[in-house]
């Protein structure tokens, strides 16, 4: 595998503030997205999936492991699907339209500063919902608060499943402890803060009259053969450059050519 062209250990001119801001992006989306996660899944009992769960169990013959972990998780994803993560959903809409008015503002810098200046930089002023714009819509941020949560729910409860099916102490609770450390939410909830800054940077570029992009590798040493063949197929329109992320905790980007 090569090397990282961005080395996120040793980041010079425009690329020091530019990842300063996305690495702070990110710290604080886990942060906001967790702290509501376990707010919201604060009084959730898994007892009552437990107990449908023993139920299908005792209708088969000799249920399987993957049997019982199946049933498990579609019992509990009943008990998720039912519970209000209000909290959750909001909190994952604010760290996307975060995440693109960042990628715009990076995206900026990178048209506007000289690469070699590593000045920071800060958001830009508020602007209307037009093409270029550095703010997300509250309905694109909301659909990607929906599907981050549908596939949360939907992994943590097949998680969570396991962890009863496998349990020899206390199904419920090892359920409950599956859920509350939010695995699979802090890796969608990554995905989604790529995404949306990836989305903010096209938009700076657009309006900037850029026509294309490179796709430029970041970080701490080597990086994945996905990436290192994006970058080798740059440049892109902007149309046809590959969207962030390519893997769970990328830290690629996409750059003016």
């Amino acid at each position: 595998m090569p090397d990282a062209t961005i080395q996120l250990r040793s980041l010079k001119g425009v690329w020091r503030p530019v990842y300063a801001h996305r690495q702070a992006l990110h710290a604080t989306a886990d942060a906001i997205v967790l702290a509501a996660w376990k707010r919201d899944a604060h009084g959730l009992d898994l007892a009552p999936a437990v107990a449908a769960w023993q139920q299908l169990l005792g209708e088969s013959a000799d249920p399987a492991q993957r049997h019982r972990r199946q049933t498990a998780a579609a019992a509990v994803l009943g008990i998720l699907s039912a519970w209000s993560w209000q909290r959750t959903r909001t909190a994952i809409a604010l760290a996307a339209k975060r995440a693109h008015r960042a990628g715009w503002a990076a995206g900026r810098a990178l048209v506007t500063q000289d690469p070699d200046d590593d000045t920071p930089y800060d958001t830009g002023p508020s602007s209307p919902h037009v093409i270029g714009s550095p703010d997300m819509s509250d309905d694109t941020a909301d659909g990607t608060a929906t599907a981050v949560l549908t596939a949360a729910l939907s992994a943590t409860a097949d998680r969570a499943g396991r962890a009863i099916a496998d349990s020899t102490d206390d199904p419920a609770d090892d359920g409950e402890d599956t859920i509350e450390t939010a695995l699979d939410l802090a890796l969608l909830t990554d995905a989604a803060v790529s995404a949306a800054y990836g989305a903010g940077m096209l938009a700076a570029y657009l309006a900037a009259g850029t026509r294309s992009v490179l796709w430029l590798t970041a970080g701490d040493g080597r990086v994945c053969e996905r990436c290192s063949d994006a970058e080798a197929g740059s440049p892109y329109s902007l149309l046809a450059a590959p969207t962030l992320p390519q893997h769970p905790n990328c830290r690629c980007c996409l750059a003016p050519a």
